[in-house]
């Protein structure tokens, strides 16, 4: 049974969808994920102290068991890439990461899959950048603690990068 809980953080409230093989989805404040439907409110004592810890700046790396059973062809491939190969205060344009992926020429729809993320910032679509280096979009709502630009730059200024407007 999925457990689904709602964890504040330095960027506003996220809600956490874990399944048996681990973490379904994450999503910001004022966002209803599909995956916590019929979920039960448990908290997973174990990846809410990573989480914490990671927001904290305690680790680099949020070492924690993703079920992405869901996600599946150029989408698992593009996040999987994504995840194993830009790290800790390191960015990738979405060009570079089509490229790494396997699918040169294929920026806009790297973008599509980091508009779609369903894990974002365990799998860091935070870390790609449009060309030139400036921010580009970040999912979140409007709000003032999850607006999405402020919420991509919150999140790499604390992995010591600064972008371009």
């Amino acid at each position: 049974m999925d457990r689904v809980w709602t964890q504040e953080t330095p960027i506003g409230a996220i809600t956490v969808v874990v399944g048996d093989r681990g973490i379904r989805a994450i999503s910001f404040a004022g966002q209803d994920p599909d995956e916590a439907v019929g979920a039960v409110p448990e908290r997973e004592a174990e990846i809410a102290g990573r989480l914490d810890d990671w927001f904290a700046g305690r680790t680099h790396e949020l070492d924690v068991d993703l079920d992405l059973t869901a996600v599946v062809g150029f989408r698992r491939t593009v996040l999987e890439t994504l995840r194993r190969e830009v790290g800790w205060g390191e960015t990738v344009t979405y060009g570079e990461l089509a490229e790494l992926a396997g699918s040169p020429g294929a920026a806009r729809a790297v973008g599509t899959v980091m508009a779609s993320n369903p894990i974002p910032f365990v799998i860091p679509c935070h870390r790609v950048v449009a060309a030139g280096g400036r921010i580009g979009g970040y999912g979140g709502t409007t709000t003032p603690t999850s607006d999405s630009p402020c919420n991509k730059r919150t999140l790499l200024a604390r992995e010591g990068v600064r972008v371009r407007g």
